[in-house]
């Protein structure tokens, strides 16, 4: 099915003038706040596997393609922001429309799309991860658009779609492991397609199946694979060290509780994302004084996910709808694991499923107020108020509580236990 959208130019506009103002929300200010130690350990681990075949400094055991990247980088534009935050930055700004077209095309309304863009360009916490270095933001860039081309393969379009699809989803894996939950729902959906498709043959449905299997198995692992040439290349390493290294990396990331005492003070447990407000600290020391970066999500859009999630698998059940069952799945299927986890699990971890989270708000608010007197009117009261709230949110995420007295209070909360 092709979905029709009327006004696409109307809509095309919006989107760009709420990517602009994405661009805004991330780059405000960002070359006056220093370098984390987070941001620093990044350079160092980037050259050192690249030029050497090492890893670490910082969070070793996750997949390299941050590493290449940064390096790419760093070589391009050399040691400043650019440089150094360039490809988060990217990666945070361009994530921002993929996400309303994702949203257009699951559900066929160019309001839910617009709002679901809205709501990922203001959100504290991925303006806060756009803003460093570290590969948090790499996760929705890389498995928003392999969402977006396997639709366009399932809509009957070239099969060129479902390769892109599966280049973007190796790319994700091989920034953070969580993108292999969407993948298989995605390998799933389309292979239930074609499995319940009476009008193939049995040797269609076949050649199917080993097409979705060498594009959505072989050419993510392949891609994955790839990102650990410098390692193979300077260390010498063979594939059986490989798989050994590589049970070394899971066991460590399934069993990790943070670099310093101060993280388990913060929201670790993914069970609390949606259900009250939580929070993510970075501290800094440079140009003489402590700057604190606050990430504290917005509620008012946050605590409407498993409504939104139980009313969407509400409607997909009810009309037997694809697509709806599809974005339930890909929420789900990346979300429930998290919770299941035995180890602390940050909040910044919800970029996995925090795209899937906005498209299903976005979708309730235009659903609930469908047909309504008063719509526009209502939708724009609640638009308002985000933004409102959203201001001071803002600017705690780049920096700026400790220079307003009213926000230094809600920086206070978050100041270690070792310091009060």
């Amino acid at each position: 099915m092709t979905e029709e959208y009327p006004d696409n130019k109307k809509f095309l506009l919006a989107l760009l003038i709420i990517t602009a103002g994405a661009i805004f929300l991330r780059l405000y200010g960002l070359s006056h706040v220093p370098p984390s130690e987070d941001d620093l350990q990044v350079v160092s681990a980037a050259n050192n596997y690249m030029e050497r075949g090492h890893f670490g400094q910082t969070m070793w055991q996750h997949p390299k393609l941050r590493n290449i990247l940064v390096y790419w980088s760093l070589q391009l534009f050399g040691g400043n922001v650019w440089g150094l935050k360039g490809i988060s930055l990217a990666c945070g700004v361009l994530s921002v429309p993929l996400v309303g077209l994702v949203t257009r095309r699951i559900c066929g309304s160019p309001t839910a799309a617009l709002l679901a863009t809205f709501f990922m360009a203001i959100d504290p916490l991925h303006i806060d991860f756009s803003r460093q270095a570290v590969q948090e933001v790499y996760m929705p860039f890389f498995f928003i658009p392999a969402v977006y081309a396997a639709l366009r393969y399932e809509d009957g379009e070239s099969p060129l779609w479902l390769v892109l699809s599966g280049l973007c989803f190796g790319l994700g894996v091989a920034s953070k492991w969580y993108v292999a939950f969407p993948l298989i729902v995605t390998f799933a959906f389309l292979a239930w397609k074609g499995l319940s498709d009476r009008l193939l043959r049995v040797s269609q449905k076949a050649n199917e199946i080993v097409f979705l299997c060498a594009v959505l198995v072989l050419l993510p692992a392949s891609v994955y694979l790839l990102t650990y040439f410098p390692w193979f290349h300077h260390q010498g390493f063979d594939l059986s060290e490989w798989l050994s290294m590589q049970r070394l990396t899971y066991m460590e990331t399934v069993t990790h509780s943070g670099f310093s005492p101060y993280d388990m003070e913060l929201d670790h447990y993914p069970s609390h994302w949606f259900v009250k407000p939580v929070a993510y600290a970075d501290f800094i020391f440079g140009e003489g004084r402590p700057w604190v970066l606050l990430a504290i999500p917005n509620p008012l859009v946050w605590l409407l996910t498993l409504p939104a999630m139980t009313y969407l698998g509400y409607r997909g059940v009810r009309e037997k709808n694809r697509r709806f069952l599809f974005l339930s799945a890909l929420f789900w299927c990346s979300y429930i694991p998290l919770l299941a986890a035995q180890r602390p699990i940050w909040v910044h971890t919800s970029f996995s499923v925090l795209p899937f989270a906005f498209m299903a708000t976005a979708f309730l608010l235009t659903e609930m107020t469908a047909g309504k007197r008063g719509r526009k009117i209502a939708l724009a009261i609640y638009l308002l108020v985000v933004t409102v709230t959203s201001v001071p949110l803002y600017l705690l995420t780049i920096g700026r509580g400790e220079d307003i007295p009213p926000l230094r209070a809600v920086v206070e909360l978050y100041r270690p236990a070792a310091e009060k």
